[in-house]
């Protein structure tokens, strides 16, 4: 697996934490959906092209891309209680089964600007792939 390969070089950029997702999954995330860290998503919603708050009250497709495995998800972000929670809603239950996720287990999720989605950081990685 070489991003390079499926990737021009200059969508390269160095990983920003602020850009980073981490969950700990809970039951509530496998029975019904994620419920996303609010700061985290915030920082990474604040530099998405197109959000609108409109847009993430009916929900908004983003990408997922799992490198290990060359696999794509969509997956829906909304807003929901008022404002007050961000959630992985449709498309969430095909990448948790697909990524093997288990309750208890840390998911990472690194939004690329260049790329234009998510990418799973639930494997060992060098800075210098994505």
């Amino acid at each position: 697996m070489i991003i390079g390969d499926l990737y021009p070089i200059e969508t390269l950029e160095p990983i920003h934490p602020a850009m980073i997702i981490t969950k700990q999954l809970t039951n509530t995330d496998f029975l019904h959906r994620m419920v996303l860290p609010g700061e985290q998503i915030e920082s990474v919603l604040a530099v998405m092209d197109g959000v609108t708050a409109e847009g993430l009250r009916n929900g908004m497709e983003v990408d997922v891309y799992d490198a290990t495995e060359e696999d794509e998800y969509k997956v829906t972000i909304k807003c929901v209680n008022d404002g007050t929670k961000y959630v992985f809603g449709k498309g969430w239950s095909v990448m948790k089964y697909s990524l093997d996720l288990l309750e208890g287990q840390e998911l990472k999720l690194y939004w690329h600007r260049g790329y234009k989605r998510f990418i799973v950081l639930n494997f060992q990685y060098t800075l210098l792939m994505i």
